[in-house]
């Protein structure tokens, strides 16, 4: 197919052009080596932008959610959306991973370009698919006394898990800062309420990760942990000072960023001191462009949280709400409905001039530049996931190891216990309000 095929010449010149520029001047400073992965992965993006319309171009930029048994209709559907539109990524939820599999298999076959796949795995596979054993949840790994050692080898360990499988962009860790563990359920997914505490175990977790393949995403950008309102449900207002979140909330993520994240998820909520209009962040411009982007730096991809959330639904058509995130600045849109209706709409306004191409390029090359880094487009590549019985066997046995050293840690800490509960080790604190 056209995008496993590299021009040549393309490449030569691309090598040569940085190789020999000043070369004919004896003061000019020695030349900094060559990259040749990162030539060889711009040509293989260069060569397939050449060939995407801009319908093709704007698929890129979804990720939808796979059923493991689709009824006839949503196979359809989801068979026309890889196939006919070129969709560029999928997200799994919840079930057995084999059955997840077979499908993520279906659709890698009907994908001319292929599928990058995502998944919730916070405190491991286990998040998602029930034959693998689950991590403690944040909450209960912040008490542990300082042991980055044991974070970094989770994500070594959970990146293997989900690079078996294919799984390339694992939506983790959560950076948000929580001071009260008991506000919400949705609270024990943060290590704590120290900012530094967060950003050293989040930091941890996310270079393991990195280290085995996998893209890591922080979430939940610029930090949700004190609400007391799920975005799930209804738009949280968060009244921090903007002096208050460079100091707590965005301080994980500063350190994230300087360590080389690769992805980050904008939350659905809404922070007056970033923006004043009242929007939710994952369409505010001031909080994308400008705190992101300029203040922290931040250079990789940018993601919505679920466009079904009511922190961004409510009040808003699927698609009103779909070229809102569009608008604000995501790279990648997070399981939006109406699709097919979105790609038209964002295609017609780039052709009217009311979205730039310059921007829609911009976005579509960091996706492609994902998967050419993943080898998606290298030859004698395969999406197809093979073997899944030996890799679960392999996995547990890892995993088991490690949590009986995080519990065996856990246990020595001086920090207030907390107990687990039931295999899956879902968190009851050790007193309630």
């Amino acid at each position: 197919m056209f995008f496993r095929q590299i021009g040549t010449a393309l490449l030569a010149a691309l090598v040569c052009v940085a190789s020999c520029a000043d070369s004919g001047s004896q003061d000019a400073p020695e030349p900094k080596p060559v990259n040749q992965d990162s030539l060889r992965h711009a040509a293989q993006v260069d060569s397939l932008m050449a060939h995407l319309s801009v319908r093709q171009k704007v698929a890129q930029l979804f990720i939808i959610e796979i059923s493991r048994f689709p009824d006839r209709a949503t196979k359809a559907i989801q068979d026309t959306l890889v196939k006919s539109y070129g969709i560029g990524n999928l997200i799994i939820m919840k079930g057995p991973v084999r059955q997840f599999m077979q499908r993520v298999n279906e659709l890698q076959a009907l994908a001319e370009i292929p599928l990058l796949v995502a998944t919730d795995g916070e405190w491991g596979a286990a998040m998602r698919f029930p034959e693998y054993c689950p991590y403690p949840r944040q909450a209960l790994l912040g008490r542990m006394e300082d042991r980055q050692d044991l974070m970094y080898e989770m994500g070594r360990n959970v990146g293997r898990e989900l690079k078996d499988l294919n799984i390339l962009i694992n939506l983790a860790p959560v950076a948000d800062v929580c001071a009260d563990p008991y506000n919400r359920a949705e609270s024990q997914r943060s290590f704590g309420g120290d900012p530094r505490l967060v950003a050293k175990y989040a930091a941890a977790y996310m270079r393991g990760m990195q280290d085995e393949g996998i893209y890591a995403c922080g979430k939940h950008y610029p930090g949700i942990g004190d609400s007391h309102v799920d975005s799930h449900y209804a738009l949280p207002v968060i009244r921090h000072t903007r002096e208050h979140l460079d100091t707590v909330d965005l301080y994980p993520y500063g350190r994230l960023f300087r360590e080389g994240m690769e992805m980050v998820m904008i939350g659905h909520f809404c922070i007056p001191g970033i923006d004043s209009t009242g929007v939710p962040m994952s369409i505010s411009k001031i909080c994308i462009d400008q705190v992101l982007k300029k203040d922290q730096g931040f250079k990789g991809v940018v993601i919505t949280d679920a466009l079904p959330m009511k922190g961004i639904a409510r009040g808003k058509t699927a698609l009103k709400a779909n070229m809102a995130v569009y608008r604000g600045g995501a790279d990648m849109i997070l399981m939006p409905a109406d699709i097919i209706k979105t790609i038209k709409a964002i295609a017609d306004s780039v052709s009217t001039g009311a979205f730039l191409m310059e921007e829609l390029d911009a976005k579509v090359r960091k996706v492609l530049d994902l998967k050419a880094r993943a080898g998606y487009f290298d030859e004698g590549f395969s999406a197809q996931v093979t073997d899944v019985d030996r890799k679960i066997q392999e996995a547990l046995t890892r995993d088991t190891a490690l949590i009986r050293k995080m519990e065996k840690a856990m246990a020595e800490s001086s920090k207030p216990k907390i107990k687990a509960w039931g295999r899956d080790r879902t968190l009851l604190l050790d007193q309630k309000k």
